[in-house]
């Protein structure tokens, strides 16, 4: 069922329930001032009625019809009328009563200076609403119940009732037309935003949808939708990059592959001059090799697939691992690697992954230091302004520096300020993407500091944790 008519619908139900609520209610309101018109009606009946009251010479009390010039009036014919002394005896019951008691003896609290009213039910069936009085006759106290039936009251207010809920039906044809077209209305903007999304492809993920109310519900989908996109557009471009610079780097080691053994096929070499082919094409192997376990790596990353192998163990040995392994680089291009720190600050962090954040920094550092510099790293606790404390490494290069205006780039997949340079480094731009996921997932955070011409300066801060606090 379309929302439209499922809105129409319910709104019939409510209007409906809302009209039926109002028809009992105009009955019950109808009946209640019947009922109080009818009261006042035996009061006044009441009082004439203890004017016509009398003694025989006998004894015996009556009422003297006489009085009314029309017998026949309705509140004579209708009139249930019984008299009882203070004893509690009847004196008087007029014929309509049928010889049926009116509520018997007199109750506490029933005869008062005032008029009482009460409803009963006859033996016959009828329900009445009678009103009670005392009032002396000839010296002697009489007790007066007055009474009539409230039967035709009740057909009354059912035949009123009958009548409002046939004309409930007419009533709602009118308002499911008007429901149906307000529905109408208000499910417009969300057609048009249907329709505006669906010319939406992969091609037009820059297009919006128009807000025309912000500050409404639709106004609300419209910017989550919004956000959506543009969430997607840059997905997709960042896809398409991404998709670009692997099929880029992929396509640089296979075409020097493929051109060191055409040139290897093209004439018979000595058996030493293969060995030199044959180790320039496992070294693009190897660098293919490198890119793919990365790539890989980041793959898994980006699905959140990995799960930290957390322990605790002391940062500075594996920052002594880390300067092993890039010190073979380092030492072929004549830089000097100064480690300084506090050998008793401890991590809560996965080894693996740390280890390869800090070995990416260090071999983008001997990358781009000059032949002969100095590569500082540092390890020290810091107190920070936020409820923990943090563990702070920092390696320091002495290479060119990085312009202001990229340096949030860096941290990108496959961007590298040089492109030449950086490929002849053997570098394919992932190794400080990498170390960036890996200290984030640790829940750390990476910056950079540089000045052009005078180095960078590359600061990991990450947090200490309570197992972190209770081994130190």
């Amino acid at each position: 069922m379309r929302i439209r008519t499922r809105l129409t619908a319910w709104y019939l139900a409510i209007f409906s329930l809302v009209m039926l609520l109002y028809v009992c209610g105009a009955c019950v309101v109808q009946y209640w001032q019947l009922t109080d018109q009818l009261f006042h009606e035996e009061v006044e009946d009441m009082e004439t009625v203890e004017g016509l009251l009398y003694f025989t010479p006998s004894g015996q009390l009556e009422l003297n019809e006489s009085y009314h010039s029309r017998p026949e009036n309705k509140l004579i014919i209708d009139r249930l009328m019984e008299v009882r002394g203070s004893d509690g005896a009847v004196l008087f019951r007029n014929p309509q009563l049928k010889g049926a008691a009116l509520g018997g003896l007199p109750r506490p609290g029933e005869f008062t200076d005032g008029h009482t009213s009460w409803t009963l039910r006859l033996e016959d069936g009828r329900h009445v609403l009678g009103v009670s009085h005392r009032h002396p006759v000839e010296g002697k106290m009489l007790f007066l119940r007055v009474a009539y039936s409230t039967d035709p009251l009740r057909r009354r207010v059912v035949t009123l009732f009958g009548l409002l809920m046939l004309v409930l039906p007419l009533a709602l044809i009118p308002a499911g037309i008007a429901g149906y077209h307000f529905a109408g209305k208000i499910l417009n903007p969300l057609k048009a935003m249907a329709r505006r999304t669906e010319q939406i492809t992969a091609r037009r993920l820059s297009s919006r949808i128009p807000v025309e109310n912000p500050d409404d519900e639709l106004g609300h989908m419209a910017r989550v939708l919004n956000g959506l996109l543009q969430r997607l557009e840059e997905s997709f471009a960042q896809l398409q990059r991404f998709t670009s610079d692997v099929s880029h780097e992929l396509r640089t080691p296979l075409t020097s592959i493929r051109s060191v053994g055409e040139v290897g096929l093209q004439r018979s070499h000595s058996h030493e001059e293969y060995r030199d082919i044959i180790g320039s094409m496992l070294e693009e192997v190897a660098r293919l090799t490198s890119m793919i376990d990365t790539l890989l790596t980041i793959a898994h990353a980006d699905s959140g697939a990995i799960r930290l192998d957390r322990t605790v163990f002391p940062i500075m040995d594996l920052v002594d691992e880390s300067v092993n392994v890039v010190g073979v680089l380092a030492e072929d291009k004549g830089q000097s690697l100064v480690v300084k720190g506090d050998r008793g600050i401890s991590v809560h962090a996965d080894r693996g992954f740390l280890r390869m954040a800090v070995i990416n920094l260090l071999d983008n550092a001997v990358k781009y230091s000059p032949a002969g510099g100095t590569i500082r790293v540092v390890v020290e606790a810091r107190t920070m302004a936020s409820p923990r404390d943090a563990v702070y490494l920092a390696i320091q290069d002495e290479g060119p520096g990085i312009p202001a205006g990229v340096a949030e780039r860096v941290f990108d997949r496959f961007y590298r300020l040089d492109e030449g340079r950086a490929r002849d480094a053997g570098g394919a731009g992932l190794g400080l993407a990498i170390a960036k996921w890996s200290v984030e997932a640790h829940g750390g955070e990476i910056k950079l500091e540089s000045t052009p011409g005078l180095g960078s300066t590359f600061s990991v801060q990450l947090p200490v944790t309570a197992e972190t606090a209770s081994a130190g």
